[in-house]
């Protein structure tokens, strides 16, 4: 199942989850002990019962208000009508992975250099790095940043993994914003990937029951600036490991708090389409959605 939420535009937020196509039902009117994804979780934690399933049950418990997807993307973008999508989690931390999880051809790997070959050969050891707290995401249909002290911005489109006391717990899809601060000094890899915006997630999240391929997804990206297309990119996410192994090695020597989410790695991109303020990025993750971002300096 695919799990939104939703404001109305006088403050109430729903959870909801999509009952039926196009078509998002509120769990939160039904009971209203369930106000994020972060409940069923819990939910799901204490009774070993999948989330989904808990759904089920609380969809059977009477009807909830119902909200229409496609009317819902179209106030999301333009900022008017009753209600919008949110971000579909709060996530208590966010990471950003990437190298050793995508398979590099054999020429780009001989001309890796030898710690970036080492990496890639111990995928035990995870590549991850700290990108903040929920503070710095966005959702969906907000406005990213780009630093002012960096010339070099591109948009990457990713997988996240929806990550629960350790577990994989989800799937939904993000722009991974971050410049080239690290590239100039090493010195300088925190910076270049937390600050306000650094990242975008939504506009669902898929119980893993419900993603048919994990191991290859498709991602699209589109890149504008005004009415013109800057560059656009399609790429299928195929991971070199199972998005469990990816997760387990994340978390093998650390204690994450309860809810973290991971950017699993920039699938789709273009290298010189540099991000400006007032660009739109749309990037798109097959059976999940799509998030669309304008880009701020910050």
């Amino acid at each position: 199942m695919r799990y939104y939420r939703v404001m109305e535009k006088f403050g109430e937020t729903h959870l909801c989850v999509e009952a039926s196509e196009g078509v998002l039902t509120s769990l939160t009117s039904i009971n209203d002990l369930v106000k994020e994804f972060r409940n069923l979780l819990e939910a799901s934690h204490i009774t070993e019962t999948s989330v989904d399933a808990i759904t089920e049950r609380i969809l059977q418990n009477g009807s909830g208000k119902e909200f229409n997807l496609d009317n819902l993307i179209d106030w999301s973008i333009s900022h008017s009508g009753e209600a919008r999508i949110i971000k579909p989690l709060e996530p208590d931390e966010m990471w950003a992975g990437g190298f050793g999880n995508m398979i590099l051809t054999p020429e780009k790997l001989a001309n890796s250099d030898d710690g970036s070959r080492l990496a890639y050969s111990t995928p035990e050891i995870s590549t991850v790095i700290y990108k903040g707290t929920n503070q710095r995401l966005v959702g969906p249909f907000d406005t990213i940043g780009i630093r002012a002290d960096t010339k070099r911005t591109i948009a990457e489109g990713e997988v996240v993994f929806v990550i629960y006391k350790g577990k994989l717990a989800g799937y939904t899809t993000g722009n991974e914003v971050a410049g080239n601060l690290s590239a100039l000094s090493s010195h300088w890899a925190v910076p270049s990937k937390v600050f306000k915006g650094c990242a975008s997630v939504g506009p669902c999240v898929a119980t893993p029951e419900s993603v048919e391929n994990p191991m290859s997804m498709q991602l699209d990206l589109i890149h504008y600036r005004g009415n013109e297309i800057v560059a656009e990119d399609s790429s299928p996410a195929i991971f070199k490991r199972s998005p469990e192994e990816i997760v387990a090695s994340t978390v093998a020597h650390d204690s994450p708090p309860d809810l973290v989410i991971q950017y699993s790695g920039g699938f789709t991109g273009v290298a010189d389409a540099l991000l400006k303020a007032g660009d739109v990025v749309r990037i798109t993750l097959e059976g999940i959605g799509f998030v669309e971002n304008t880009v701020e300096v910050v």
